[in-house]
C-alpha cells in the first residue's frame, strides 16, 4: 500500500455518503466500520455528510459534530421501519417476508432524501457504499446534477442479488459510476465480467484499539473459543457449534465456546445447543458495543469464522472481524470462501478449512488447541500484516481517490 502523503491540500473535499447502514446511536455496532472510516477520513480533509436509513431503535442518535449525519424514514408508523440494521436486510426479508411491502418506499425514501441533500450542501463527490440500492441512486443521481460517484461494493451486494434483472442493474451502475472500490478481489469478481476495472481497497482496523484488551473474568484452566459477528446463515455458527459438539470429551471439558452477536438466527442456535446438551459450555453474549470486543478477542485462545455461503449465494466479502483478531493477536481458523483467503493464509496467519464441513473444523480446533507454539506462531504472523489494514492507510487510499477524481 502506497505511504501516506503528508503535505494534504487544505482546501476540504465535501463528501456525500448514501449508505444502508451506519451507527444510529454512540455505541451501536451497526456498520460500525463505516464510522471509523468516516472518523481517520476527517483527518485526510473531508467534509463528510452521511445519509442513512432512519430506525425506531435509536437511542440516542449520533451527535452532529465534524461528521453531519442525516437519516431518511420510509415507512410509518416509524416503530415498523425494520428493513434496515439488526440482522441486515437480505436476512430481515427471509425472516420476516412481509417487509418486502417496504421496499419501494425504502428505494424512494433514499432517492428523494439524496436527491433533496444534493440540492442543499451541492457535494463535491457523492460516495455509495453497496451497489444496491444505493449505488443505483447515486449513479442516477450523480448523472443528473453532474457530480462524480463513486461506489463501494462490501460482499452481500456482491455475492447475492444475482438474479437476472438485479444483476442488470448492478453492472449499469459499475458502467454509470465515476469509478467503483471493492473490498477484495473475490468480491469485484462477483459482480461480473467486462466491467470496468476497480480500485481493490479493503475496509480497515485500528489494530492499536484491538491489541490493547484485557483479559477478564476468564478462568486460567479454561481455554476460550470466539465467534464475533451477526448471527445469520452466512456465518456458519451452526457449523461451529456441531464442530464443538464433536470434540474430544476431555478438551471440551477444558474449553468454552463464547458466540458474541445477535440475529435472526440466535433463537435456533440456542435451542441447537441444548438439544446438544452444551448449554453450561456455549455462552451467548448478545450484541456488545465495538469497544468492548478487544477484552474478548484478548480473552480468546482460538478466534473461529465459520463463514459459508448461504441460500441466497450470500458470503464473506472480505472479513472486518479477521482483522480485529489479527490486530489483537489471537490465532485464527476460517473457511476457503469469498474473500478470506485474500486476508488469511493457510497455514501462516491462519488456519483455512472448507465450509460447511464441521468434521474438517472440529479437527483444525483440536489441532489449535493442543498445539501452543502453532497458536502462537499463527498469532505473531498475523500481527505482522495487519498493519496494512491501520484505518489511517486505509482511509488515506480513499481520500486520494477522492482528490483524483476531483483532479486536487
Amino acid at each position: 500500500m502506497p505511504a501516506l502523503d503528508t503535505d494534504k491540500p487544505s482546501e476540504k473535499i465535501k463528501v456525500l455518503w448514501i449508505t444502508s447502514s451506519y451507527p444510529r446511536f454512540e455505541h451501536d455496532s451497526a456498520a460500525v466500520f463505516l464510522r471509523r472510516l468516516a472518523d481517520f477520513l476527517l483527518e485526510e480533509g473531508v467534509d463528510l455528510h452521511v445519509l442513512s436509513p432512519d430506525d425506531s431503535a435509536v437511542e440516542r442518535p449520533l451527535p452532529d459534530d465534524l461528521i453531519k449525519n442525516y437519516r431518511f424514514r420510509y415507512f410509518f408508523p416509524r416503530r415498523l421501519q425494520l428493513l434496515a440494521y439488526g440482522s441486515g436486510i437480505l436476512p430481515n426479508l427471509r425472516a420476516r417476508p412481509w417487509l418486502f411491502l417496504q421496499i419501494p418506499f425504502f428505494l424512494l425514501g433514499q432517492f428523494w432524501s439524496a436527491r433533496s441533500l444534493i440540492r442543499r450542501i451541492e457535494p463535491d463527490l457523492i460516495h455509495a457504499h453497496w451497489l444496491f440500492p444505493q449505488g443505483w441512486i447515486a449513479a442516477w443521481l450523480g448523472r443528473r446534477w453532474k457530480v462524480p460517484v463513486i461506489v463501494t461494493v462490501h460482499g452481500g451486494d456482491a455475492f447475492s442479488l444475482q438474479q437476472s434483472a438485479l444483476a442488470g442493474i448492478k453492472r449499469w451502475t459499475v458502467h454509470n459510476c465515476s469509478t467503483w472500490t471493492s473490498n477484495t478481489a473475490a468480491t469485484a469478481q462477483a459482480v461480473g465480467d467486462r466491467l470496468p476495472k476497480p480500485e481493490i481497497i479493503p475496509m480497515g482496523v485500528d489494530s492499536r484499539r484491538f491489541n490493547s484488551g484485557t483479559v477478564f473474568t476468564k478462568s486460567p484452566e479454561v481455554s476460550v473459543i470466539l465467534f464475533v459477528g451477526r448471527l445469520v446463515e452466512k456465518k456458519g455458527v451452526r457449523d461451529l457449534i456441531h464442530a464443538y459438539a464433536m470434540l474430544d470429551g476431555g478438551l471440551r471439558d477444558r474449553t468454552e465456546l463464547w458466540i458474541v452477536g445477535d440475529g435472526v438466527e440466535r433463537e435456533a442456535l440456542e435451542r441447537l445447543a441444548s438439544e446438544l446438551k452444551l448449554t453450561a459450555k456455549i455462552h451467548f453474549h448478545g450484541r456488545l458495543p465495538n469497544e468492548q470486543l478487544p477484552h474478548y478477542y484478548a480473552a480468546a485462545d482460538v478466534f473461529i469464522a465459520p463463514s459459508i455461503t448461504d441460500s441466497s449465494g450470500d458470503t464473506e466479502g472480505q472479513g472486518v472481524i479477521l482483522l480485529e483478531a489479527l490486530a489483537s493477536g489471537t490465532a485464527i481458523i476460517s473457511t476457503r470462501t469469498g474473500g478470506i483467503g485474500e486476508v488469511l493464509e493457510h497455514g501462516k496467519t491462519g488456519l483455512l478449512v472448507r465450509p460447511n464441513d464441521p468434521v474438517e473444523l472440529k479437527a483444525a480446533i483440536e489441532n489449535l488447541l493442543n498445539d501452543r507454539k502453532l497458536r502462537d506462531s499463527l498469532a505473531a504472523e498475523g500481527q505482522k500484516i495487519v498493519s496494512a489494514y491501520d484505518w489511517r492507510l486505509i482511509a488515506g487510499r480513499f481520500a486520494e481517490l477522492y482528490r483524483r477524481q476531483l483532479q486536487y
